[in-house]
């Protein structure tokens, strides 16, 4: 899957649309090293995507990632993609995926590896709404899920002590 760039503000789609922002088409193909990576994240190669990811979101931190990761954690049932990308979206710590993580950490149905993925990062990332997701998680029938979640807990309450010290 190819993503797609607004030709001004450089922002990443999933698909050609007008640019809601420059009101632009995003038909642009990636052209800089970080576009490239962005694309490479929805790559069918694992190895890339694992790598683009790593790039992208633990020495970049480029905020730009959090499209192609959320797509990763939306719409993947292979387990590899869904952790790399719940990973990724921890990394980058932006409260805006808590919402895709939450699905993810949730979904009974996902693999369980993912969803302790989800729940490391919704650690990471904290506040209220990422508690509150971390909360129903702990009363997942799948054991690694629960305590998952409730390690993140214990996470997010010490980085909050932490901060008010």
């Amino acid at each position: 899957m190819n993503l797609f760039f607004c030709p001004q503000c450089r922002r990443p789609f999933a698909s050609i649309q007008t640019c809601p922002a420059c009101n632009i088409a995003t038909n642009a193909k990636a052209k800089t090293y970080v576009e490239k990576l962005l694309d490479t994240v929805l790559s069918k190669d694992t190895s890339r995507m694992g790598m683009a990811v790593d790039v992208l979101t633990k020495w970049l931190h480029e905020p730009r990632a959090i499209v192609p990761l959320t797509m990763l954690v939306e719409h993947k049932s292979d387990p590899y993609p869904l952790v790399v990308g719940a990973r990724g979206l921890g990394w980058l710590g932006n409260p805006a995926a808590v919402l895709a993580l939450g699905k993810l950490l949730l979904n009974e149905s996902q693999p369980y590896v993912a969803r302790v993925a989800a729940a490391e990062a919704l650690g990471r990332i904290g506040g209220k709404d990422a508690r509150q997701l971390l909360e129903q998680a702990r009363k997942s029938p799948r054991s690694s899920v629960a305590e998952a979640s409730n390690r993140a807990l214990e996470r997010t309450q010490e980085a909050e002590q932490d901060h008010q010290t």
